[in-house]
């Protein structure tokens, strides 16, 4: 079988991968800062992902997400088995896999519609046909209300990748082994034209350094986003013209940094933004100014508005929490495209405090003394932290925490046998939670033994990580038993208020 499909890498597996801003949660709460309309999902709902690569995201959305209805769609068979399989052992009725082509799922779908279709990042690498065929499909099946989100390349910031993507590609064509080791080629190639003093490189020092990261990165995720014939990034305009056309409109960025214009663009360019009307113009203007390299928009069908008083509700009923990554520092910098930008320690520091230790809703938040008189900057400030990856808003509806379990022991079993997951399911924030090796391994053992602690837990995690092979660096003994002291310190009490692992 040919390596490339329709100029797409079709038969390659695409990393275990979790996006945060593809779970509802996180997109009703960005809806909602933007006082937008989004689906309910404390009721029945349904969502669908294109292009889901082997599944991790469904699943882990499909487990901690009761009410909804999951469908995952990949042209890679070998994906589509991996999530099957996997779905079927953890007992998730609520999620289908399908192995089709999206031209095939637009000509032939005809189930319920969906209030999410999300698709991240393969927009950007597949063929203008199947691009069409992306857009019949949520023009034929997005529900009125439904939210599709859009992750995509876009100029400025990749403009100057063009050229040495193109040289890639051709480069991986004449190249034999599989896919990553064609990319290795193409990026010795590549260099050897740099340390020849290449005017491009002197020119793009940008695209110099992204090329020097690959070294560090995941091969096969590289292969898939460099190794495509028809690798795009889009004028923003043009993606906001042809949606458009389907019925929806564009109402903001999943990136919540990027719906707050005094953080996220230089100051000197809010009075030229003020000066225009029209949305594509205002959106290629911010990308301009950003040299914004990818987006991860939010379309809607029929956008529906708030009124100022149920934007409020919407607001003060919304609930928080603090994730394991949470900063303790009493100073805290956002680093941003437009630069570094500290965080105003009257404001973060009490709601950081707070939510390292336990749950909050906005209106309690609000009442902390210490944030007295600025309610105003609480919102701005959570999807903030939320973005930086410091706290996540909790999932209104019912939970189940049994299914997020069954899934998590298959996830961190697969972990120990060489799987390179990365996520848990979190059932109270209906999305997942990043975990590494060590702590893959730490929960596999207390889905079994909650109560295991101290010297006993890290005994029995050290022998299913030997089990795997894991090696410390140095002093492996001493190394991972202050790495399970911490776990146990700061992350655990996390995990178990979120139910990712037994109280």
């Amino acid at each position: 079988m040919s390596l490339w499909t329709d100029g797409y890498l079709a038969d390659y597996p695409y990393p275990h991968h979790v996006q945060p801003e593809l779970s509802p949660s996180w997109i009703v709460s960005v809806m909602g800062a933007l006082g937008q309309h989004a689906p309910d999902i404390a009721k029945a709902f349904r969502y669908c992902e294109l292009g889901c690569g082997q599944g991790l995201n469904s699943l882990v959305l499909a487990a901690s997400n009761p009410s909804g209805q999951f469908l995952a769609v990949d042209f890679n068979s070998r994906h589509i088995e991996h999530g099957q399989r996997q779905a079927s052992a953890a007992g998730l009725t609520n999620l289908e896999f399908s192995q089709a082509s999206f031209s095939t799922l637009a000509d032939s779908y005809d189930g319920e519609g969906f209030d999410f279709i999300v698709l991240h990042g393969v927009y950007s690498w597949i063929s203008p046909d199947n691009r069409s065929a992306i857009r019949q499909f949520i023009a034929q099946h997005l529900k009125p209300g439904g939210v599709v989100y859009l992750a995509y390349m876009t100029h400025p910031g990749m403009s100057a990748m063009i050229a040495a993507q193109r040289a890639l590609w051709q480069i991986a064509q004449q190249s034999s082994g599989d896919p990553a080791d064609r990319l290795r080629a193409g990026l010795s190639a590549i260099r050897q034209w740099q340390d020849a003093g290449a005017g491009y490189f002197v020119d793009h020092p940008d695209v110099a350094r992204r090329l020097e990261r690959a070294d560090s990165e995941d091969m096969a995720f590289l292969a898939h986003e460099l190794l495509c014939e028809h690798w795009t990034p889009f004028h923003v305009g043009e993606v906001i013209t042809e949606f458009a056309g389907l019925g929806c409109r564009l109402v903001g960025s999943a990136t919540p940094l990027e719906n707050i214009d005094s953080l996220s663009l230089p100051g000197n360019c809010i009075p030229v933004l003020e000066g225009l009307s029209d949305t594509p113009k205002r959106e290629a203007f911010k990308d301009i100014a950003r040299n914004q390299s990818q987006r991860r928009d939010l379309y809607t069908r029929n956008p529906d508005a708030m009124a100022s008083d149920e934007h409020r509700d919407v607001l003060l009923n919304s609930c928080w929490v603090g994730l394991p990554s949470a900063s303790t520092n009493d100073t805290l910098e956002f680093e941003t495209r437009i630069g570094p930008i500290p965080a105003d320690p009257q404001l973060f520091t009490p709601l950081l405090a707070a939510l390292r230790q336990s749950a909050w809703s906005f209106a309690e938040l609000a009442r902390l003394p210490a944030l007295q008189g600025r309610i105003s900057g609480i919102s701005p400030a959570l999807q903030m932290l939320a973005w930086a990856g410091h706290v996540h808003p909790l999932r209104h509806g019912a939970v189940d925490v049994d299914r997020c379990h069954a899934l998590n022991r298959i996830i961190s079993e697969g972990v120990l046998c060489g799987e390179h997951y990365t996520h848990l399911a979190a059932p109270s924030l209906g999305a997942g939670i990043a975990a590494d090796t060590i702590e893959m391994a730490a929960a596999r053992v207390l889905l079994d033994h909650p109560q295991l602690r101290g010297r006993a837990l890290c005994e029995t995690t050290a022998a299913l990580l030997r089990r795997l092979g894991w090696r410390a660096v140095e002093s492996p003994g001493e190394q991972l038993e202050a790495r399970l002291q911490r776990f146990e310190r700061d992350t655990l009490p996390v995990w178990q208020q979120l139910g990712v692992v037994g109280a």
